[in-house]
C-alpha cells in the first residue's frame, strides 16, 4: 500500500450483535465445542431454529436444527459467535431449602455412601420443579442408596442449595 493509505479498519463498520441468552441446565454439553467436534444434536432437543431465528442476521441459514443435526457438513464461518457467548447456565444456586445448623452435608454424606435417614421428607418434591430434563427423576430413592449412583461430573455441590436457619431460643 502507498505511503499514507489509509487503515482499511477505518473504512469498517462493526455492527453490535444483539444476542440472545438462552438458559440452559448445568449439564448442558458446550455447544461450539460439540458443534466443531461433529456431534450432532441430540434426538428430541428442542428446536434451536425456533428460539433463535428473529435473531438471525440477513442471509444467515435458517435450517438451524439441521445444522445441528449435521454439524460434519458445516463449518462456522470466521467471526460467527461463539455460541457460549448466548448460553446461560441454569444452577441450583437460586434454590434454597432451609435446614439448622446440625443438618449434615449432602454432598459429603452422598459421596461416603450414607443414605438418607428414614422418615427425611421428600427430596424429590423439594426439587422436582429444578431438574434438568434428563436428570433421574426419584431424588429420593438416589439418596437412600447412594452407593448405587454416582454424581456426574459438573454436578452442583447439594450444599450450594442450603441456607443454614439459626434457632431461635429464648434469652436466659
Amino acid at each position: 500500500l502507498p505511503l499514507g493509505h489509509p487503515d482499511f479498519s477505518t473504512m469498517m463498520k462493526v455492527e453490535e450483535l444483539d444476542l440472545p441468552m438462552i438458559a440452559v441446565y448445568f449439564d448442558h454439553p458446550n455447544v461450539t465445542e460439540s458443534f466443531k467436534a461433529g456431534r450432532p444434536l441430540p434426538p428430541g432437543h428442542v428446536s434451536v431454529t425456533d428460539m433463535l431465528e428473529e435473531y438471525l442476521p440477513p442471509g444467515h441459514p435458517l435450517n438451524l436444527d439441521g445444522m445441528l443435526q449435521n454439524p460434519s457438513k458445516y463449518q462456522l464461518p470466521l467471526g460467527h459467535p461463539d455460541f457460549a457467548d448466548m448460553i446461560v447456565l441454569k444452577t441450583l444456586k437460586e434454590i434454597s431449602i432451609p435446614v439448622y445448623f446440625h443438618h449434615p452435608n449432602v454432598t459429603t454424606s452422598f459421596k461416603a455412601g450414607r443414605p438418607l435417614p428414614p422418615g427425611h421428607v421428600s427430596v424429590t418434591d423439594m426439587l422436582d420443579d429444578f431438574l434438568p430434563p434428563n436428570h433421574p427423576l426419584n431424588l429420593n430413592e438416589m439418596l437412600q442408596n447412594p452407593t448405587e449412583y454416582v454424581l456426574p461430573l459438573g454436578h452442583p455441590d447439594f450444599a450450594e442449595m442450603m441456607t443454614i436457619e439459626t434457632l431461635n431460643l429464648p434469652s436466659i
